[in-house]
């Protein structure tokens, strides 16, 4: 193959205490960390940046690595604090559909019995527009700043999908239907990757589990697969005229412990996530319900080419399991992928399914589990060499 695999991971990493103080509701009732905390933010910040690139004091560690969400209290929970339109005083739960809610209460009940409490998000009272600039900004610059004192060499920003947004987020009378609810927000967001993009050196990953994880979350009066293209269309028109080498989007199927038995077809997402005007597909290949998507991937590659434009950062790593992978799971699983053709190695890396602690406090496996995790990815990718 001639070339080393280079290595990701998807985003949120661990907060330490520091950070978890800071974010809870009476704290930080944005969502996000006020600047008066700058210094604890930033050793937060540090300590993710070095656990990448040195897990458990390796020399080598992730090639291409994120700041871990330090200051914000989820990847969507933000969201609020920089959109005008969601009421200060009133919420709402989140709506789950009921295949979802089978899966939590044959396989997970304790999520079914938190969601009230945990999915509570504010109202959209008018339509949303974004005023963050100012903020995405400081954060792109920070992390810039610290990255290249740590001597990292490619970072990137996390950021979210239009989608995701009205997942998280139940429109009500505001927007005539979902699909003008979509590709308004779509106006909305690309000023936040607009304003991250203006920083050079920093790459942002778009997080849009809509495009799998839809199937199972999401309430939006339309079927799953009919909205799929619309959703695509919608990144597709946030990101257009962008620089799509700087511009990762991921796909998952949700970062909780259950069975996952509904879960959306992969072929059909697939031949969705390909239209992407992307440079990089960051989505799990790693966990039992999806190692499988692979060979569905070889299949695919069969009958039809991956965009030339396009790199799979592709999953390796499971980070619902406390199993850690050993070195030789990561080179089986990158091996395999490294072998189609039609991506190639140089088009491949290796990934985590999820972050680590998608929402603070809400992490699947424990800090040092993680670390060895990532040394194993960072070591599994250094095998795959001819």
């Amino acid at each position: 193959m001639g070339k080393m695999i280079q290595t990701t991971m998807t985003g949120s990493w661990f907060r330490p205490d520091s950070i978890l103080r800071l974010l809870s509701p009476d704290k930080s009732p944005s969502g996000e960390i006020d600047e008066q905390y700058a210094s604890v933010v930033e050793d937060a910040e540090r300590r993710a940046i070095r656990d990448q690139l040195h897990p458990l004091g390796s020399k080598k560690g992730l090639d291409w690595i994120s700041n871990g969400e330090q200051r914000k209290a989820g990847y969507t929970f933000y969201i609020p604090n920089r959109f005008y339109g969601f009421s200060n005083r009133e919420k709402v739960v989140m709506s789950f559909p009921q295949s979802l809610q089978e899966e939590w209460k044959e396989s997970n009940p304790t999520i079914l019995q938190a969601r009230e409490v945990a999915f509570q998000v504010p109202k959209i009272v008018d339509k949303l527009q974004y005023h963050g600039e100012k903020l995405a900004r400081k954060e792109a610059e920070e992390f810039k700043r610290l990255a290249r004192e740590e001597k990292a060499d490619r970072i990137f920003l996390n950021t979210t999908s239009p989608g995701v947004i009205t997942i998280f987020f139940p429109t009500s009378q505001v927007y005539h239907d979902h699909y003008d609810y979509l590709f308004s927000l779509a106006k909305e967001v690309r000023k936040e990757y607009q304003a991250i993009l203006s920083i050079d050196g920093i790459d942002i990953q778009i997080d849009a589990p809509d495009l799998a994880m839809g199937k199972q979350t999401a309430s939006w009066g339309v079927d799953f697969y009919e909205a799929l293209p619309n959703h695509i269309d919608a990144i597709n028109e946030a990101i257009a005229g962008l620089p799509a080498e700087r511009i990762r989007v991921h796909y998952c199927y949700g970062n909780w412990n259950g069975s996952h038995r509904f879960d959306a077809d992969f072929t059909k997402v697939l031949e969705q996530i390909l239209r992407l005007k992307a440079g990089t597909i960051v989505g799990e290949m790693a966990n039992p319900r999806h190692q499988g998507d692979a060979l569905l991937l070889e299949r695919y590659l069969m009958e039809h080419d991956w965009p030339k434009h396009m790199k799979l950062a592709a999953g390796v790593i499971d980070v619902k399991t406390p199993i850690v992978e050993s070195v030789e799971t990561v080179t089986l699983r990158l091996e395999r992928l490294a072998r189609l053709d039609k991506i190639g190695p140089e088009r491949l890396l290796g990934g985590t399914d999820c972050g680590f602690e998608t929402f603070a406090s809400m992490g699947n496996v424990t800090y040092h589990v993680g670390l060895q995790k990532l040394r194993a990815l960072a070591d599994g990718a250094a095998s795959v060499i001819d």
